[in-house]
This record gives structure tokens, C-alpha cells and sequence, in this order.
């Protein structure tokens, strides 16, 4: 089996210890938004096999909205911030479990 590139690996770990700093005031909707960007840099193909699937679904939950666009037809938040400024607590909450899901499986695979 393939296992997943060194790039998703060290992204993946940025993403989550961004998501899991248990002591901020921020809730889960703040944390994402404010992690959005490796949702757009972080893509399926730098995963292995078994997890391309799992990290697909991730990026198709945060992007499923589409750009916010205004008046003018001009784009003023994009696909993931979009969506996640639009998600529930309880789906924010949910999101970060399954980032942090994906992340504990891929440290494994370096792991082993």
C-alpha cells in the first residue's frame, strides 16, 4: 500500500494543531475559518489509498456552498469560508472530529 505524502502529513499536522488548541476562547466555527486555507492547499492526492477517500469527503463538506458572491457578481468569501461561516456549532464541532479522524490514521501510517 501507498502511503501518504510527507507534504499532507506536515499540513495535515499544522490543520490539526490549529483545530485542537483546547484552551482558546475560540469556538469551532472561529478555528476553522481561521484554518480555511488548508482545506484549498491540502488535496486528496497527497493521501494514501485508504485515506484519499475520507479527506474527499472533508473538502466536498467544506466547499458543498460554493463562493459567496455579491451585487456585482464579484466573489467576496470563498467556497470554504462560505460554507463554514454557514455551518451549525454542532457541524463545525463534527468537522473537526473527522479532521482530527484523518489526521490520527495518517500519523499512524508514518508511524508504522
Amino acid at each position: 500500500m501507498k502511503k501518504s505524502n510527507i507534504f499532507a502529513y506536515i499540513e495535515l499536522s499544522k490543520l490539526a494543531e490549529g483545530l485542537r488548541i483546547s484552551d482558546s476562547a475560540e469556538q469551532p466555527k472561529d478555528q476553522l475559518k481561521s484554518q480555511a486555507a488548508y482545506f484549498n492547499i491540502i488535496e486528496p492526492k497527497y493521501f494514501s489509498e485508504d485515506l484519499m477517500p475520507e479527506w474527499e469527503n472533508i473538502l466536498g463538506a467544506t466547499k458543498r456552498l460554493g463562493a459567496k458572491i455579491n451585487e456585482e457578481g464579484r466573489i467576496v468569501s470563498n467556497a470554504v469560508t462560505n460554507t463554514i461561516e454557514n455551518m451549525s456549532d454542532a457541524e463545525c464541532r463534527v468537522l473537526v472530529e473527522r479532521v482530527n479522524a484523518v489526521y490520527d490514521k495518517l500519523k499512524r501510517e508514518f508511524e508504522s
